[in-house]
Parts: C-alpha cells; sequence; structure tokens
C-alpha cells in the first residue's frame, strides 16, 4: 500500500532528478554560444565547449531549420530512390559500418554527431544518416552526379613567399540552399571556422594555420566501413600543422572517392583518395598551383562499378578515355601560366560560369599567412555581393 508519505518520497525524487536532468541540459547550453543572423552575409552559429556541448548547442539553436532541412532531404530521398525515407535509412545504415570508423579515427566527433541528435530532439539514426551525404551518394550510384563542386590551391609561398590560397565552389542540390550556416568553434584553446548548413558537421573550413576543401570523385573505390567525408574534414581541422593532416589523410581508410586540396602558409596539396590508394594531383612540375573538379587525374583505383559503366558505355576502360570537363578547363585556362594569381583572381574565376552554376551553394576562398588564416565566404545569392571576412591570429 502507497501512503501519502512514500508519494511524497516518490514525488520528491521524481522532482530531485527531473530538475538535475533540466540542469544538465542548461550547463550544455550554460556557454558562450548564440547564433549571428544580423551582422553578416551568412549566419555565424558561435560554439564552445568539448564536442558533445558543441553538438548540442548546434542542434538547439538550430531546431527549427534541421527540422526543415531534413524534411526536405527526405523528400529528396524518396523521390531519387523510391522508398519510404525511413526504410532507406535504416537498410543503407544496417548495411554499412561507418561507425566504427568514427570511433577508431574521431571518436570525438560522434559526441558531436550524438550532440546534435539530442539538442535538435531528432532520433540519431536520422542525424547519423544526415552526415553521409557522400556516402550515400557513392554508394547508391546515381546515374548523374549530385553536385559539381570545383576548387584550386595556390601555393605563392613556394613562388615568392606570399600567402598561399586555397577555394572551393561547393555546389550541392538546391533544396540544401538557404540553410548555410559557418560555424565559429572554439574548444581547447583554438579556433576553428567551418562552412555547413544546418544540422551537418562541416563542408569545408580553415584553423589558425591550415584549410581544406573536397570534392567528390565517384569514379574511385569507396567502402562501406571508412572514414566519411564531414568527419575528414572536421578530422583535418583538429591538426594543427600541415604534416599532421597529410599524415592523416594517408593513413585512414577513406568511405567515399573524393579529393581534398589542403593548404597552409608553406605548403598547398592536392589528394586523390580512394578507399585503398591516396595520390596527389599537380597540374605540371612547377607545383606552384592544383585544382579540381570531380573526375580522378591520377587515381586509378577506380569503383568496379565505374569500371562496368564505361566498358558497357564505351566499349572501353577507364585508362583509355577521356571525360571533359568545362569547369575543370576553364580554371586551367584561369589558372595555369598565370605569373600573378591573387585572391581577386580567384575570385573572378569562381564566378564564372560553369564554375558558377545553378547548384553552387557557397563560395569560400581561404588565405594563409605568416600572421593569419583568413576566410572570405559568401552564399551564391544575387542580394549578396559582398563576402564575409574572417580572422584567425596564429
Amino acid at each position: 500500500m502507497v501512503t501519502k508519505y512514500t508519494s511524497s518520497v516518490i514525488l520528491f525524487i521524481f522532482i530531485f532528478y527531473s530538475c538535475q536532468n533540466l540542469k544538465q541540459v542548461d550547463n550544455v547550453l550554460d556557454k558562450s554560444a548564440y547564433l549571428d543572423t544580423v551582422s553578416s552575409v551568412i549566419p555565424i552559429l558561435h560554439l564552445s565547449g568539448n564536442h558533445y556541448e558543441n553538438g548540442y548547442q548546434h542542434g538547439a539553436l538550430l531546431k527549427n531549420e534541421i527540422s526543415e532541412l531534413i524534411g526536405l532531404w527526405k523528400t529528396d530521398i524518396e523521390s531519387n530512390y523510391k522508398i519510404h525515407a525511413n526504410d532507406f535509412i535504416k537498410t543503407f545504415l544496417d548495411s554499412t559500418n561507418y561507425i566504427s570508423a568514427i570511433k577508431k579515427w574521431s571518436p570525438n566527433l560522434f559526441d558531436e554527431i550524438k550532440g546534435i541528435s539530442d539538442g535538435s530532439g531528432i532520433e540519431f539514426n536520422t542525424i547519423f544518416a544526415f552526415q553521409l551525404i557522400d556516402e550515400m551518394w557513392t554508394n547508391s550510384r546515381l546515374i548523374e552526379f549530385p553536385h559539381h563542386c570545383t576548387s584550386v590551391g595556390v601555393n605563392n609561398f613556394k613562388k615568392d613567399r606570399s600567402s598561399n590560397i586555397i577555394a572551393q565552389n561547393i555546389d550541392i542540390p538546391p533544396f540544401y540552399h538557404g540553410y548555410e550556416v559557418l560555424l565559429d568553434i572554439k574548444i581547447n584553446n583554438s579556433r576553428k571556422l567551418v562552412t555547413t548548413f544546418a544540422g551537418y558537421l562541416g563542408s569545408n573550413g580553415l584553423n589558425n594555420s591550415i584549410g581544406i576543401t573536397c570534392n567528390s570523385l565517384m569514379d574511385l573505390k569507396s567502402s562501406k566501413d571508412g572514414l566519411p567525408v564531414c568527419c575528414v574534414v572536421r578530422s583535418v581541422l583538429d591538426r594543427n600543422t600541415f604534416e599532421e593532416a597529410e599524415q592523416f589523410i594517408r593513413e585512414i581508410k577513406h568511405a567515399s572517392g573524393q579529393n581534398y586540396i589542403i593548404g597552409s602558409y608553406e605548403y598547398v596539396k592536392s589528394f586523390e583518395c580512394a578507399s585503398d590508394t591516396v595520390t596527389e594531383f599537380w597540374p605540371d612540375s612547377t607545383y606552384n598551383y592544383t585544382y579540381h573538379a570531380n573526375s580522378a587525374l591520377t587515381n586509378t583505383s577506380y569503383h568496379p562499378s565505374f569500371i562496368e559503366y564505361v566498358k558497357n558505355v564505351f566499349n572501353s576502360t577507364p585508362d583509355a578515355i577521356s571525360f571533359g570537363d568545362s569547369r575543370l578547363k576553364l580554371m586551367e585556362t584561369r589558372i595555369k601560366n598565370n605569373q600573378s594569381i591573387n585572391i581577386s583572381t580567384i575570385e573572378s574565376v569562381l564566378s564564372e560560369k560553369p564554375i558558377c552554376n545553378d547548384n553552387t551553394w557557397v563560395f569560400t576562398i581561404m588565405e594563409f599567412n605568416k600572421n593569419y588564416s583568413l576566410l572570405k565566404i559568401k552564399p551564391n545569392n544575387p542580394d549578396t555581393i559582398e563576402y564575409l571576412v574572417l580572422k584567425i591570429q596564429q
């Protein structure tokens, strides 16, 4: 029999633990975290704390945007794959093992993804699958490439000791447009700026010494138990030096074929990454610049489905056929043999068609100086003319 005294004790315990849980939530949010939507051309989400706390802040402060975007993402899944989105997510996650790779190579990012889930109130599997954009494209083998990013790296330091530059137009399906956000993350006495959209770990970015861009290479081998692209990007930005970043890129197992351009004050390199092979791409022997689009140029570790596609359509092999790319050709024309490549040069070429196209989501330019790293960013919006400029001191 439950007495009034017993009921009071139970009620007290319930209230006590409820208050404790609320206090824990408040503690997660009790940081210098805020969303700036007024003072810039792109919303800036200022985050601080450990990775879980940063994820929670991200999820809570962008809760509505994340919910809206995931709704659009699910609609896109159902349109492309003719299956209910929740069934697709379950089947996809059941047939892959990316979590083991994340826990091995980037355990803090697993905590951050969990934080985004808890903060947004969206169940973990959905938020986790939302991080696997490139991996879904790679494994589902859509006939039409879903985006067409273009990137460039310029090693001015090697030539005349001036600032190095890397840059990228990020091209993704239009339903992501309008949900862009810049993460300004301060953690462990370091700072990083990450280009992303609501609910996603990150597409590219920089810290005080290095930066990274990426382009999908769906012609290269992928793996169902490698490290996803968004985790590669964020993990590189957790490194302090170019050498550490390069070592990481070379030692991990990649989940998706991808080209990464990594830049610092002294170095710029382009890495074509298959699941089992990493190569460098340079247009010529000067090593003064590099650029990339969405086809492998040096790496021949081709995906079996790409080999089969070339055989069936062209009765040939990938090594024996050349795929023209108007974006790459334009970049080559504007960059190759150019004796003076500065930020103005890069701004101009990124704005030219077809490098700038209907899928272009944001323009990003990163400069690496002896004393600072600088990010210039703006969305592909006709109402936005000026770049937002942010600087991280060394």
